[in-house]
């Protein structure tokens, strides 16, 4: 039935589901979609989705990022940011494009088009990071 020379996709999608509470810091290389609950840190290398069942309370780092649920942290997407009519976003957002759609709801300030100098971020022994623009003074 499966051959053993059958090549596997490189990384399938990751699902936080509905009956999940996570806390600590989330990185993944795959599409990330959150139906549960986080606390904590998300960095994903690509698209992050928060369905209209997710919670999270932490700072989200990803290539483009939906929120149909709630998110309370702040947000940088490298892509786009795109609020659904039922999703809550309560933060910062750095992004390329953001969009809202109606009932959807933002509370707090964005920048658009430096999404990508914001995460870039250089680490110290003494575990601080500074963005590449807070160095540079």
């Amino acid at each position: 039935m499966f051959s053993r020379n059958e090549k596997r996709s490189p990384g399938t999608d990751t699902l936080i589901g509905q009956a999940t509470t996570l806390e600590g810091t989330v990185d993944c290389e795959t599409d990330l979609r959150i139906e549960g609950r986080i606390r904590g840190s998300i960095r994903c290398s690509r698209n992050i989705t928060i369905g209209e069942t997710g919670v999270v309370f932490a700072d989200v780092e990803g290539v483009s990022v939906v929120i149909a649920g709630s998110l309370t942290g702040d947000v940088i997407a490298s892509g786009s940011l795109l609020i659904e009519s039922t999703g809550q976003l309560n933060g910062n957002a750095t992004c390329s494009a953001f969009i809202i759609k109606d009932g959807g709801q933002f509370n707090g300030t964005s920048s658009m088009g430096e999404a990508k100098k914001a995460s870039a971020s250089v680490s110290h022994d003494s575990g601080a990071a500074v963005s590449a623009s807070e160095s540079a003074v």
